[in-house]
């Protein structure tokens, strides 16, 4: 009687190569779409027959170094490799990419090869199953093996489904003595605003803040200090700006680099030297900085994401801006549902990568009608997974006269603080350079 192990898998074994070839040539036309299929946990190994998955080890190779995958680069990384002749030369990855769309979306071709890929381990491990019986294993042994091995296929991985807390402790433990031995007051990286930093320990890694305000209150000018504070210590940073154009980003940086008047650089016209100057000086120093800018505002949710993570590996990106959410591209069937999936994926950005995001949000207008009235966390435009999401939530406040001037009395609310206290930080607004500094400081001249 011959075994059913003996049997070849690969006879009744599910694949569906034309979605595979779709996933490949789609990724070679947009090197974005690598990042939908990574974020979908897709791995070389779901691929049916070899030369996939040597195609898409090599795309890993080159992303992973920052290289562009293409059909020239591509080709190359494999003959490196000794792998061009046997993936089907270049004839064949030329093929990859007929009939892909200028803009592919490959989440359902990923879905299937992921699908087929989980049929497969199914099939092997019932013939294993059946193997082990008739290699003489009892039915209890049989059942156990072939348990853990569904197991495995339902969680998607082969790896432990958890760790023992001792195989992370030392790790944990040494980053901690080294906070607590070191001579450096901030753990997170700098908002600009010692007071803030004080009350903070500063944007940690992996962290979500969302910086809420009404309009004209100041959120573009506190993330574009704190950018610029990252930027001159060395720390990558990636501004996604949908609001402002990169013409208008410059200025606003030129301005508060220079603690030149905003107006005197919107409109040049009968500069004295002096001044002119101190704008060149501005613009030199901001060119140097390590600052990526994405000037996008149709940008989808989907596609933010992508770059970000892309930025991260090439240019090592250590702080992520979005300005700001609600201008986001994302599905939804209302505005609440849309924010929801933004707030929930900008949150597993920053777990995953590791790099903190920091949002600016709208604020609702107040019901009562008081232009003073002292915004919080409830007051987040569709509020309640911006809320939940957030690990820091500051609200930008600047009071008002009788007659609707500022009292320069201007605070940043600490409304949420998941490991820290909520407290009211006093700033000031300079109306010239359109950026917050501490209370009675030099920028108040």
């Amino acid at each position: 009687m011959s075994r059913l192990s003996d049997y070849s898998t690969d006879q009744v074994s599910p694949a569906n190569l034309d979605a595979e070839r779709s996933v490949l040539g789609a990724i070679l036309l947009d090197n974005f779409s690598f990042e939908e299929a990574e974020a979908l946990a897709l791995t070389p190994s779901d691929f049916a027959i070899d030369s996939h998955r040597c195609i898409y080890a090599g795309i890993q190779r080159l992303l992973e170094f920052g290289h562009p995958a293409d059909l020239i680069t591509l080709p190359e990384e494999l003959a490196n490799h000794r792998q061009l002749e046997a993936v089907g030369g270049l004839g064949y990855i030329a093929g990859l990419v007929d009939g892909v769309p200028d803009r592919p979306s490959i989440k359902h071709y990923v879905r299937i090869v992921r699908e087929k890929a989980a049929q497969r381990k199914f099939v092997h491990a019932c013939n294993a199953g059946i193997g082990s019986i008739l290699d003489g294993s009892s039915s209890h042994e049989a059942i156990d093996t072939l348990g853990e091995k569904l197991l495995q296929i339902q969680t998607g991985s082969d790896d432990l489904p958890a760790q023992r807390v001792i195989s992370f402790t030392d790790c944990v433990f040494n980053n901690w003595e080294k906070l607590a031995d070191g001579c450096e007051e901030l753990v997170g990286l700098p908002t600009s605003l010692g007071s803030l930093d004080i009350a903070t320990t500063g944007i940690r890694d992996g962290e979500l803040w969302f910086i809420g305000g009404r309009a004209g209150d100041g959120k573009s000018g506190l993330t574009l200090r704190t950018a610029a504070a990252n930027c001159r210590n060395e720390n990558p940073v990636a501004l996604f700006s949908l609001e402002m154009r990169p013409d208008e980003l410059l200025h606003r940086l030129w301005s508060m680099e220079g603690k030149i008047p905003f107006q005197s650089i919107r409109y040049p016209r009968h500069l004295d030297s002096g001044t002119r100057k101190r704008i060149e000086h501005a613009m030199a120093e901001v060119g140097k900085w390590p600052l990526f800018v994405v000037a996008d505002s149709s940008i989808s949710l989907q596609k933010l994401t992508a770059k970000a993570r892309l930025l991260i590996k090439r240019e090592k990106v250590k702080l992520l801006i979005v300005d700001y959410v609600q201008i986001l591209t994302a599905p939804g069937k209302d505005e609440r549902e849309r924010l929801t999936k933004i707030s929930t994926a900008l949150r597993a950005l920053a777990k995953d990568t590791g790099v903190p995001v920091l949002a600016i949000s709208q604020l609702n207008r107040p019901k009562e009608g008081n232009p003073n009235a002292r915004p919080n966390k409830f007051h987040l435009k569709e509020s309640g997974s911006l809320e939940n999401d957030a690990h820091v939530i500051i609200m930008t406040y600047r009071p008002v006269n009788e007659f609707g001037q500022p009292t320069g009395e201007d605070e940043l609310i600490i409304a949420k603080q998941r490991h820290g206290p909520v407290s009211n930080e006093r700033v000031y607004f300079d109306p010239k350079t359109l950026t917050f500094y501490e209370r009675h400081t030099e920028a108040r001249r």
